[in-house]
């Protein structure tokens, strides 16, 4: 199943207090939430002390459950009241006093006097007992901050489930880590004696020891599987903070030699330095600067500083480039193509794979706006893709910060031209970029975007923005001519000097091409030579007749 979600990070460690928060046995945001009971325990509060942050609803009752990820208490937003407070004393009978705060986590809790008088923090709220308070976020005076909903995608037809939709899911099966998840066609598909087999090729190897029974039907509720963010507390003040909050890198996503769940965290609020690990603040405060450049990066800053410059328009903050993934890889010829052209065509394409980003500071924190794929094959690489760069991936978000605003396009061509004529100067004679927007519900890059109210871009929309680069790199004498995919290969009498790439549309489709041009080919040999010819004199003949 091809589930699109944060990793899970499982366990807690002594003399660090990570947790999913405390007692969180029901799910990522479970206790922070207030932690009620779970499986059949007794529900419990959660420890408070002096300082935390808790949300409060004094109508509730003491009868009443307590609050939890599931039923939270619900944060007041401004201009409403406020209900965020912050604990100033705990007694001994389990009750609390709380002082509201304001509601605006952007200023921290603090606000002016106009503020004040709209969500009225400032007032003691004494002898709240635990179902009427709940701890929250210290850093967005939240409960849940949910992550993407997660998606899944058939593994037939490789389609996206629609929320509500029934399908078909059978565990794992022999090496395999990951259930086989199908939609209602591709599992009648699968049990069809004259449609099996092409679905078994592109499905997992275990494929065919499945039977009927190991498929449960289902229907896909992705907000049933959504995931929420962790906390971790801070070891001085004992605050609790979403990893995302507090900038708090991930261990699941880390090497797990660097053993960050094993560090002191210290929230900023606290004084750093004194109990605080040095890797983890390394690890919080890193910067895109700090990142190593390389020529391909400082072309593409200097490239798109200059352009701005030319066009007018000024950056708060400059644009930081970097190539974050470089890998040498090999691209396995297409079998099909390797048996009909035999040693007249290559076995494998090395190319180098780069991942190039860009960042800028909004807010004094950097933000990763742009990012590009491309697979290099240079001159030690067999024809035909000797020479040539593949633009696999353009994919990007709207924060970027200019003067006067807008000026997306504008910046990312500078960045495309940059890359263009570093590849040119590097030797590179062709680049190709895949003209393809995403489907509804399909991510190239950046996951979890924020909601856009616009539809999608329609192939042309983004087809003419591509021309329009390019057309830019032509008047500034970066790129020679350009044309269209079937233009390009208009004049190729074989296959065999289609450039092909890793990943890309055509690979899979050689096959149907290869396929189909053999059927032509046998349909011309089997039909009678000079019959149609025969045809075309018998008519001339009658003309000239009448």
């Amino acid at each position: 199943a091809r589930l699109a979600q944060a990793p899970d990070v499982k366990g807690t460690a002594a003399g660090r207090r990570l947790s999913k928060p405390p007692k969180g046995k029901r799910g990522a945001a479970a206790a922070a939430a207030g932690g009620g009971g779970a499986d059949g325990e007794a529900a419990e509060p959660d420890p408070l002390t002096v300082g935390m942050h808790v949300l409060v609803d004094s109508r509730r009752r003491k009868s009443d459950s307590l609050p939890d990820m599931w039923s939270p208490i619900p944060a007041a937003k401004p201009p409403a009241k406020s209900n965020v407070g912050e604990v100033s004393a705990v007694h001994a009978d389990g009750t609390c006093d709380v002082a509201l705060v304001c509601n605006d986590a952007a200023a921290g809790g603090k606000c002016g006097s106009q503020c004040r008088a709209l969500t009225g923090p400032g007032s003691l709220v004494k002898g709240l007992v635990p179902p009427q308070w709940q701890i929250a976020c210290s850093g967005c005076f939240g409960v849940n901050l949910p992550h993407a909903l997660p998606k899944l995608w058939c593994l037939g037809c490789e389609r996206l489930l629609a929320d509500g939709v029934q399908f078909r899911r059978a565990p794992a099966v022999g090496d395999s880590a990951y259930d086989t998840s199908l939609c209602l066609d591709c599992y009648g598909k699968l049990f069809s004696k004259t449609q099996r087999e092409p679905l078994l090729a592109v499905l997992q190897e275990g494929a065919p020891k499945l039977l009927q029974s190991d498929f449960a039907l289902l229907t896909w509720r992705p907000e049933d599987e959504r995931e929420h963010d962790d906390f971790v507390q801070c070891t001085e003040c004992e605050r609790w903070y979403h990893f995302v909050c507090a900038h708090y890198p991930s261990p699941g996503q880390l090497p797990r030699t660097w053993r960050v769940e094993s560090e002191l965290f210290v929230c900023t609020r606290c004084e750093r330095g004194r109990h605080a690990s040095p890797r983890l603040l390394a690890l919080q405060t890193r910067r895109a600067t700090d990142l190593p450049t390389c020529m391909l990066s400082d072309a593409m800053e200097a490239s798109a500083a200059e352009a701005l410059k030319e066009a007018g328009v000024s950056l708060p903050k400059p644009l930081v480039v970097r190539v974050a993934s470089r890998k040498r890889l090999l691209f396995q010829a297409v079998k099909e193509l390797k048996q009909r052209y035999g040693g007249g065509y290559a076995t494998e394409f090395p190319y180098l794979s780069q991942a190039i980003f860009a960042f800028q500071e909004v807010e004094g924190r950097d933000v990763f706006l742009f990012a590009m794929y491309v697979q290099e094959y240079d001159a030690d690489c067999p024809p035909p893709n000797t020479n040539r760069t593949y633009i696999s991936y353009v994919d990007s978000v709207g924060y970027l910060a200019s003067k006067p605003q807008g000026q997306r396009t504008a910046v990312y061509h500078a960045l495309l031209h940059g890359y263009l004529q570093f590849a040119a100067s590097c030797g590179f004679e062709h680049a190709h970029i895949w003209v393809a927007p995403p489907t509804a519900g399909v991510e190239y890059i950046f996951h979890g975007r924020p909601a856009d109210p616009r539809p999608p871009m329609a192939v042309e929309v983004l087809r003419g923005w591509y021309e329009r680069m390019l057309r830019g790199a032509e008047e500034k004498g970066i790129v020679r001519s350009w044309s269209t995919l079937e233009e390009h290969t208009s004049g190729l009498t074989s296959m065999r000097d289609f450039p092909l790439f890793d990943g890309d549309f055509f690979p899979d489709k050689v096959p149907e091409i290869l396929e189909r041009a053999e059927q032509s080919s046998s349909e011309r040999r089997e039909s009678p030579r000079g019959e149609k010819g025969k045809e075309k004199g018998k008519e001339k003949g009658k003309e000239k007749g009448k």
